[in-house]
């Protein structure tokens, strides 16, 4: 599979200005995906992936709460299967400026990663600082532009909505233990559905009326300036920030992940 576009690291994409994004454009909702492997790369060793997601975006008045959970099957070229269940939960101010965030990563029933801290900016576009108090207290310092998630995917989606074709940001969201990733976007049309694709259960009205972009990121590690990304995410993306599927490329294999059901969930009385 050829490497897309957001993958190359172009010396001539600067950093976007960051711009306050408007707060009502994501929709509460609970989504529930499908995963399998799209292609495993010579040397993976990795033959099927199999398993599915549960992507919540919740409102809470003031912030927004995420709560991630995926969970996979691998086979390998061996005959040996390993499953790995990984969660992330994170709650981040309407205004950009303070996260909280929890990571637990496990394989085979076992614990192999524990992350959890916050983070705070002095000011959207400014710098901020990162705490963790697990595996270790650490504290380091966040550059000036550094968004966290929910933020740069509220002004991913205002850039698509304005026609802009690709955009990058510093975004941390705490799941490493290293600062900030440089997040490369490239924004076009979006993908003709694939054939043969199961229909959607739920509350499909979220998925009706909205406009749609297909959004290619690259995530570079803090300070690399190598060609090649840790990894890629492309998103069939909705208006309202509901993804319709997903490609999760990790390097050495890609998994497919396929949106199978919606649910609206409630907007808080604030």
């Amino acid at each position: 599979m050829d490497q897309p576009q957001a993958a190359q690291r172009s010396q001539a994409t600067p950093t976007s200005p960051v711009e306050q994004p408007p707060d009502s454009v994501l929709v509460p909702n609970r989504a529930t995906y499908d995963m399998k492997l799209a292609i495993a790369r010579p040397n993976s060793g990795i033959v099927e992936v199999n398993g599915n997601m549960v992507l919540e975006t919740v409102d809470s008045c003031d912030g927004w709460e995420i709560k991630q959970r995926i969970k996979l099957t691998f086979l390998r070229n061996d005959g040996e299967e390993f499953e790995t269940d990984s969660s992330f939960t994170s709650y981040e101010s309407k205004d950009g400026l303070q996260l909280r965030f929890s990571v637990r990563n496990a394989q085979n029933d076992e614990v192999e990663e524990e992350l959890r801290g916050r983070a705070d900016l002095e000011a959207l576009g400014g710098k901020g600082r990162a705490s963790f108090t697990l595996p270790e207290v650490r504290s380091f310092e966040l550059p000036a532009g550094t968004l966290f998630p929910t933020t740069h995917l509220a002004l991913i989606l205002k850039h698509a909505r304005e026609g802009d074709k690709s955009v990058s940001y510093k975004v941390f969201d705490g799941a490493r233990l290293d600062g900030a990733f440089q997040v490369n976007a490239v924004i076009g049309r979006p993908p003709r559905p694939t054939p043969g694709t199961p229909p959607t259960r739920g509350d499909v009205s979220l998925l009706r009326n909205q406009p749609a972009w297909s959004v290619r990121f690259a995530f570079f590690a803090n300070g690399d300036q190598g060609a090649q990304p840790e990894y890629e995410l492309a998103l069939d993306l909705l208006g309202n920030g509901i993804a319709r599927s997903m490609l999760l490329d990790y390097g050495d294999f890609a998994v497919n992940a396929n949106l199978v059901q919606i649910q609206a969930l409630p907007r808080p009385k604030c």
